[in-house]
């Protein structure tokens, strides 16, 4: 591989929403050689996490002369230990480097396939800050607390008005810290149907179940343009900010299982009355 091709190779790091749950990001290979080549695979080494692995191995798009094409990666486990607690989003210490595996040409007139390493990747969006962030809190709220979404979403009347019932569980670990929830934010397409709530969140007498085990939000549609649901990228995941024996932490998002999501698509489209 000629050191002229290698030097002009920039990564960036961004990822989507529909990214989000499973931890995958996209790092963006741009081409400012005169040279066409394939990528073939790609790591990511940033501060605060283990390897990563590739999650599109079978992909290898042809990156041609001035063109930007995508290696799909899983972020390695976090590495919590020092991390500082709380809310706040840290900036990597060091900025991350990127391997890439390419070789030169395309189709079938390919060099052998050689590893570039891209010594200063770019974050803009500061995707690596809140992923670890996101991934600290969570084992710091685990280590105090299993938190899940019942399966089962009944629906009821209240005032005339359908009201979705969404049940947190919060199970103590033995011997773990104390956790306590704060606040669950409403998303995209749910809001609390209280109407002396917390916007659209639900905070203090709200939160009260959490001492038995069980937190149940009352819920209402955010919208009612069926695009907002077809289109659903992170509406059935709660938002959850929890302190950690008194701590504050970075909000985590709890998902729902498959059947609750279900049951909320369902009780959105009968809410909004929408056409069978």
């Amino acid at each position: 591989m000629p050191d002229a091709v290698a030097d002009h190779l920039t990564v960036q790091v961004d990822q989507g929403r529909t990214q989000y749950a499973a931890r995958e990001i996209v790092l963006a290979v741009t081409n400012d050689s005169d040279e066409t080549m394939t990528l073939l695979s790609g790591a990511l080494d940033a501060d605060g996490f283990g390897p990563s692995r590739p999650t599109k191995e079978n992909r290898t798009p042809a990156l041609r002369p001035g063109t930007t094409r995508d290696v799909y990666v899983e972020l390695g486990e976090a590495e919590c230990a020092g991390a500082p607690a709380g809310p706040a989003e840290p900036t990597p210490d060091a900025a991350p480097s990127a391997t890439i595996r390419l070789a030169l040409g395309e189709h079938d007139d390919l060099g052998p396939a050689t590893d570039v390493v891209v010594e200063q990747v770019e974050d803009p969006g500061g995707h690596l800050g809140r992923n670890h962030a996101v991934d600290c809190a969570g084992a710091a709220v685990a280590a105090g607390a299993e938190l899940t979404v019942e399966p089962d979403i009944p629906v009821e009347t209240r005032d005339g008005e359908l009201t979705a019932l969404v049940t947190l569980r919060v199970e103590a670990v033995d011997g773990g810290p104390e956790v306590t929830i704060d606040r669950i934010a409403g998303t995209t397409i749910m809001n609390n149907a209280d109407p002396g709530g917390d916007g659209s969140g639900w905070t203090g007498r709200a939160l009260d179940g959490q001492r038995a085990g069980a937190i149940t939000l009352p819920v209402v549609p955010a919208r009612c343009d069926a695009h907002a649901v077809g289109e659903d990228k992170r509406g059935t995941f709660l938002p959850v900010s929890a302190s950690v024996d008194g701590e504050a932490q970075h909000v985590i998002y709890v998902p729902m299982p498959d059947s609750a999501r279900a049951d909320l698509f369902a009780f959105i489209a009968d809410s909004c009355d929408w056409p069978e």
